[in-house]
């Protein structure tokens, strides 16, 4: 453990990673952010426009579950893919389990250094960094939840759940696969229970916060806001991931796994997410919107539905007049 414990250390560090975060989102994530809600937003649109809306005038009494079939089908293809993700880096990683690979050798020295750096002031942050990225993220995404049900935004609490759930079945799944070993327990200042491949904490936070991170951005907030938002999220993120391995009941591999398979299971959810909405759209009689249009979570009031409709009949009219 280090002799020197500077008390300013456990507040700089969340303080310099939020500035940092903040700043790269501020100046440099407007055209990144755009580029991937607009990506989401037209993989929705295509699979809707396929075909479903024909099919759901030509059956008006179909069956909700065949109506909701593709956002079903992207889900189940994606939980593989983001499973294939976290399989895929085990394997490249299987060598954490040879002495003389270079997985073991960085996840060893990364742990030996992280045990070196311990002090009292550092063990308190991380320790409540990994809280959030347990019992406390879990009340925070029941209160989110919660908050989204009473504002009747159904279709984001739908999001959150399935993402959250999807999460959890995905890493308990992985960890049976490769049934790792964490790290030796005299050395952690932490109790965990199970397999350490891949972070439990790191994934989850990275999957729930993310989730959390997209409804807020579909919000009409300022950029500057967003921007906030975004670096505090991504810095929760990061400190969540690091505490495990600082309190030496994870390897570093586990927790580049975890975001790894995080991120791939988060798209796919929001891909899917964009696809209810649409979805929903049709069941209400209007068409689905174009890609890089947000498309409210609470229900259209009936006259809304018809002036929209009346709208995009003449937009339609005045293009085929243009012709």
């Amino acid at each position: 453990m280090n002799n020197v414990s500077n008390p300013l250390i456990p507040f700089l560090l969340p303080v310099v990673l939020f500035f940092l975060f903040w700043i790269i989102f501020y100046f440099a994530f407007p055209g990144l952010w755009r580029g991937m809600k607009f990506g989401a937003q037209r993989a929705s649109v295509l699979i809707v426009r396929s075909g479903l809306r024909n099919w759901s005038d030509q059956n008006p009494h179909m069956s909700v579950i065949l109506l909701y079939l593709p956002m079903i089908v992207i889900l189940v293809i994606g939980g593989f893919a983001a499973f294939g993700a976290g399989k895929l880096f085990g394997d490249l990683g299987q060598s954490f389990r040879l002495t003389g690979s270079e997985v073991f050798h960085i996840d060893q020295a990364v742990n030996t250094w992280f045990q070196t750096e311990r002090f009292h002031g550092l063990t308190i942050l991380f320790k409540a960094m990994s809280d959030v990225g347990g019992p406390i993220g879990m009340g925070l995404l029941a209160v989110v939840i919660t908050v989204l049900l009473i504002r009747k935004e159904r279709a984001s609490a739908i999001y959150m759940v399935v993402t959250s759930l999807g999460g959890l079945f995905l890493n308990v799944g992985l960890k049976l696969l490769y049934a790792r070993a964490r790290p030796d327990i005299i050395t952690a200042i932490a109790v965990a229970q199970g397999n350490s491949f891949p972070s439990g904490h790191a994934m989850g936070s990275f999957i729930i916060l993310g989730a959390v991170a997209y409804i807020l951005l579909r919000r009409k907030f300022t950029w500057k806001l967003k921007s906030v938002f975004l670096g505090a999220i991504v810095t929760v993120i990061i400190l969540v991931g690091l505490s495990r391995v600082y309190l030496g009941v994870h390897w570093s591999s586990d927790i580049i796994a975890g975001w790894c398979a995080g991120t791939v299971w988060l798209a796919t959810a929001t891909v899917a997410f964009e696809t209810h909405l649409r979805i929903r759209q049709i069941k209400r009689g209007t068409g689905p919107a174009r890609a890089g249009a947000d498309v409210p979570d609470k229900p259209i009031p009936p006259s809304e539905a018809n002036i929209e409709n009346i709208s995009m009949q003449a937009k339609k009219g005045r293009r085929t007049y243009g012709k």
